[in-house]
């Protein structure tokens, strides 16, 4: 919001400059997830995850300075700092819950989780695109920051303590040589390495919209409110849909259940369009009379956008959830925590490329309106895939490889 709406001078480096801030984030994915994965399956999780709030605590506190400061360069490295921290969280969280879950529980847990955790996004998408351009708004945000960073290591205190006392493992010192040796490991649990596959795709079109939702509504003539407006629907639907998964299939863990799940993937390349090709009738304002929340939506065609782009992440919530499900289920529990991270890297790698996938568009001279319908259909091809190799496996025995 801050780069959008105050720091860039025009759509093309605000659309740069977002993008930028998003691969930012995501490098440290690629880093350290391997070393998260091994020091997940290393040690007992719930130690693991309370010094990993605490350090939390420490980030924010550097966060409440970098905002107060006003410094782009002092935020980037913040950042860079978050994703670091949540790529040792990540295998942690989910890893722990088929060692408090049942096995037929596992989907509800995860709706639970991914459900609260896009929850937990929308309320910091309303607050702090909301407070930030607000007078002393940057002095709330970073209150509010170290004060939720202190909440969450207190209910870290809350989680019970994990019954397995794993071995140590013994990682090589070298990182990007460690990753090469965990994702191949991976591949050798092949129903699991799938669903990583499918998973990242989610995030490759969760980054492609998320990161580029301010300047299409700009571009569309909304100013901030319609801005929140679009975010708030992006991180509800995406809950609705885990919790539609949730109530509706509460035991969706077979291989069977997924078999279909390519089909699911190319209907949402029929909303991507329908959504594009709606944008593209819709008349833009002269850029100086950004249209506020209540004068955008009170065309009809807005309001149709709006539906559409709802269909989007509620139908990506439906995708999720099972997937999730199913990577637990099907990697073995020494080498789940790892196969975790693996699913880290590759949604890390997705995302990065959505980036460099924007940039590339960018620099073709595409507008976002085309570059919509060009993912609409990589979409297409990626469920047609998706759904061949779903058949493909559903035929063949379960066999897990010594790693």
């Amino acid at each position: 919001m801050l780069i959008v709406f105050r720091i860039a001078d025009d759509p093309q480096q605000a659309g740069l400059l977002t993008t930028a801030a998003a691969g930012i984030f995501i490098l440290p994915f690629f880093v350290f997830s391997a070393f998260a994965g091994n020091l997940a399956d290393s040690f007992e999780k719930t130690a693991l995850i309370r010094q990993i709030k605490l350090a939390e605590i420490v980030i924010m506190l550097f966060g409440g300075w970098a905002l107060l400061s006003e410094n782009l360069w002092a935020l980037f490295v913040l950042l860079f700092l978050m994703g670091a921290q949540s790529a040792f969280f990540g295998p942690l969280k989910y890893a722990i819950l088929p060692e408090h879950l049942a096995e037929h529980e596992l989907t509800q847990g995860n709706a639970w989780l991914s459900g609260s955790t896009f929850l937990a996004i929308l309320l910091g998408t309303l607050l702090g695109g909301w407070v930030i351009l607000t007078e002393n708004g940057v002095l709330f945000m970073a209150g509010l920051v170290i004060f939720m960073a202190f909440l969450g290591y207190f209910a870290s205190l809350k989680i019970p303590v994990s019954h397995l006392r794993p071995e140590p493992i013994k990682p090589p010192f070298k990182l990007f040589k460690l990753t090469h040796q965990e994702v191949s490991a991976a591949r050798n649990h092949a129903q699991a390495f799938l669903a990583v596959m499918a998973i990242s795709w989610f995030w490759f079109l969760g980054a492609a919209y998320l990161s580029q939702i301010p300047v299409l509504v700009k571009a569309l003539g909304g100013d901030e409110s319609v801005v929140l407006a679009f975010l708030v629907t992006f991180t509800v639907g995406i809950a609705l849909g885990a919790f539609l998964v949730n109530r509706w299939v509460p035991k969706f863990s077979a291989l069977s259940a997924l078999r279909y799940h390519g089909v699911l993937l190319a209907s949402l390349s029929v909303f991507i369009a329908l959504s594009s090709g709606l944008m593209a009738t819709i008349s833009l304002p002269e850029p100086a009379s950004l249209q506020t929340a209540s004068v955008f939506f009170s065309d009809w065609i807005a309001v149709l956008i709006w539906l559409t782009f709802l269909a989007i992440p509620v139908l990506g919530g439906i995708y999720i959830v099972p997937l999730y499900t199913h990577l637990q289920t099907h990697s073995p529990e020494y080498f789940r925590g790892r196969m975790i991270a693996v699913n880290n890297i590759i949604n890390a790698l997705l995302m990065v490329l959505s980036s460099l996938f924007f940039l590339l568009c960018y620099g073709l001279g595409l507008d976002l309106i085309t570059i919509f319908y060009v993912i609409a259909g990589l979409n297409v091809l990626v469920a047609m895939a998706l759904h061949r190799h779903w058949q493909c496996l559903a035929r063949l025995p379960i066999v897990e490889v010594e790693v």
